[in-house]
């Protein structure tokens, strides 16, 4: 199977200078195939020329970015794209190059939503299984469990899965008293922001 990314799309460039704010969608299908049209060998046969047509990426869905916390001035940012007859999702780190970016690394782990976002969401999920109870007293002890309720780790966030854009995190999170683990999967919004994912036959 032909790789989405081959191997010089893991090569480090060279950095620029410190950006302050992410790139844009064009400049992020700029830098991608940049790096493809780096990698590509001269075709040796009209087959070749067909399977390089199909593998190359198009259909680019430039999601969120974030400003990596390995490479200053770098961000890594959730990027969609069709790739043969399928979309593909991909955390992908660019930098500054020039007066515009590079693609610097394919593959980089995925971001860590912040804790109160965290927080938050869990809460909204215990609003809606609160309006379900009908027992006033449970109902009010699920409340003050609310109230109490702490974020307590966050950790292996990854995509879900190349074909959506969604990132699932173990959450641990209780009170004093009790606390658990438990996965949750998140998307975006069209700002950016993290939301719950919506519920799947399955999850």
């Amino acid at each position: 199977m032909k790789p989405l990314f081959p191997a010089l799309l893991l090569t480090l460039l060279p950095l620029g200078t410190l950006a302050a704010t992410p790139p844009t969608p064009a400049q992020i299908e700029a830098a991608v195939m940049a790096m493809v049209d780096a990698e590509k060998k001269p075709a040796a046969s009209p087959q070749d020329l067909l399977l390089q047509s199909m593998y190359t990426p198009r259909g680019f869905e430039p999601g969120p970015c974030f400003a990596s916390t390995a490479v200053a001035g770098a961000y890594e940012c959730l990027v969609g794209m069709e790739i043969g007859l399928k979309n593909r999702y991909r955390m992908l780190r660019f930098v500054p190059q020039g007066m515009g970016w590079a693609m610097q690394r394919a593959d980089v782990d995925a971001p860590v939503p912040p804790r109160e976002r965290v927080r938050a969401l869990l809460n909204a999920q215990l609003d809606r299984r609160a309006a379900s109870i009908h027992d006033a007293a449970t109902r009010e002890e699920l409340r003050a469990f609310q109230q109490r309720l702490q974020i307590l780790a966050i950790e292996n966030c990854e995509l879900r899965s190349t074909q959506v854009p969604e990132i699932r995190c173990d959450v641990t999170a209780g009170d004093d008293s009790e606390r658990g683990t438990d996965q949750q999967t998140y998307a975006f919004d069209a700002q950016g922001q993290w939301q719950n994912a919506a519920p799947e036959d399955g999850r």
